[in-house]
């Protein structure tokens, strides 16, 4: 991808039919989510606004509305308004909910595990040293309230209720399984990352980021559910070992003073039909172009690789 960007009304085809992959279940959330193109499209000119004016200046001088109107194609007067102080205002981030750090120490730190590694059934309260739920939630923060987050781990699906003044935890991973704010939360960023570092690796910026998938089109459903099965498996593995190791990563930079970088890892497993426009890729891909896969191949027969 080239460092600067094509003029307006010169895209580039295989660009054009990635993009279009990428809307079209983007679309479909909008539509359920009741997000009109009107929303959307502002929505997306505020990002152009944004992304030029941050990346895009000359001399280390932010661009001009002119020139960022050449460079996105957006009306001058659209550019101008955005820029405004009223709507350049921030929106607030959410911050990463509290609930997930709770998870994340209840299910790293050797206090809080039986002896086969899993999280414990907590008594809500104890005294010292015994491991309790109070007990958990103050040594993150004593600014809220334990029975406040024992109800919110309840009602996002995350925990349950075992017995009088005992909690359990339901999941290997702080992932909700109710509560769409939360949902959505995750959503965006963890999109964002993905799209982030393919965006980072076509414009050649090195080193490279690890953005990699396996696909294949030739399966059957039973071989699907036999492959999920095992992806599930595998990460939760690779997760349990990623999430100790990172909790003793932040302790010791945090003792250090230094915790200026955030990182994001993360696996996904989607399945459809062989005969979905997302599977053959654009026709270069479809060709069996040396990038889509080195080494000759029956033309006929599609990639049964990594990516």
């Amino acid at each position: 991808m080239p460092n600067t960007p094509r003029a307006p009304g010169a895209p580039d085809e295989e660009l054009l039919q990635a993009v279009e992959l990428i809307f079209r279940p983007l679309a479909r959330l909008f539509l359920e989510q009741g997000l009109v193109y009107p929303t959307i499209d502002e929505l997306l000119k505020a990002a152009y606004v944004r992304i030029a004016t941050a990346e895009f200046g000359l001399r280390g001088e932010p661009p001009s509305d002119s020139r960022i109107s050449v460079l996105s194609g957006i009306h001058r007067k659209d550019v101008r308004r955005l820029r405004s102080p009223q709507s350049s205002a921030k929106r607030p981030s959410p911050a990463l909910p509290f609930a997930s750090e709770v998870v994340t120490r209840w299910i790293s730190d050797p206090r809080y595990l039986d002896r086969a590694g899993a999280p414990k059934i907590l008594p809500r309260a104890a005294l010292p040293p015994t491991p309790s739920f109070d007990g958990l939630v103050a040594s993150i923060s004593t600014d809220v309230r334990p029975r406040v987050l024992q109800d919110e781990l309840v009602r996002l699906g995350v925990a349950r209720l075992a017995g009088p003044r005992r909690v359990e935890l339901l999941v290997s991973a702080f992932v909700p399984q109710t509560g769409l704010r939360e949902k959505l939360f995750y959503f965006g960023r963890n999109l964002h990352d993905h799209l982030a570092a393919g965006v980072h690796n076509l414009a050649g910026h090195e080193p490279p980021m690890l953005e990699h998938g396996v696909f294949s089109f030739e399966l059957s459903p039973q071989s699907i559910e036999r492959i999920k099965d095992y992806v599930r498996r595998e990460w939760n593995a690779v997760l349990g070992r990623l999430i100790r190791d990172i909790g003793s990563l932040e302790e010791r930079d945090r003792a250090a003073g230094d915790t200026s970088q955030r990182i994001n890892i993360g696996m996904y497993l989607f399945h459809e039909s062989a005969s979905s426009p997302a599977s053959h890729g654009t026709p270069a891909v479809r060709r069996g172009s040396p990038v889509a896969k080195p080494g000759p191949r029956t033309p006929t027969r599609p990639p049964r690789r990594s990516k």
